[in-house]
């Protein structure tokens, strides 16, 4: 199955997102952020614990469908006497349903401000790596 890669989600969170215990991701880093835009509500996304840059066939994680999406925008004003700063961050806050493990067979993408896609397969317990 293709799907949305999300990379850099710690491990704990993954554990969480498979017990029920938490439904919704905060994606803010910038390479993520780029992905979870292109995602629509009924698709799949991949979530590792695996960095960008190790991203590679036989990584694991967990497979999930997007059940819901939210894009916010927070800006950040910092000033002193003659100075003004203001920045801002895109936010994405998607709600997801856990699937299944899976291992990547392919990756389609990989690139800072670039969605990052990739062919998973569907891992059973009897899978060896």
């Amino acid at each position: 199955m293709e799907c949305y890669v999300l990379t850099g989600i710690n491990r704990k969170v993954l554990e969480e997102l498979v017990r029920r215990h938490i439904r919704t991701l905060e994606i803010r880093s910038a390479h993520n952020v780029a992905t979870a835009l292109s995602v629509n509500v009924g698709e799949c996304v991949f979530i590792t614990p695996a960095k960008l840059h190790d991203l590679e066939r036989g990584i694991w994680g967990l497979v999930a469908e997007v059940t819901g999406k939210e894009v916010m925008s927070h800006s950040i004003v910092f000033s002193t006497e003659g100075y003004l700063e203001e920045s801002e961050m895109t936010v994405v806050r998607l709600r997801l349903s856990p699937r299944c493990m899976g291992r990547v067979k392919r990756i389609y993408g990989s690139g800072i401000l670039e969605k990052t896609v990739a062919e998973v397969v569907e891992l059973s317990h009897f899978d060896a790596k």
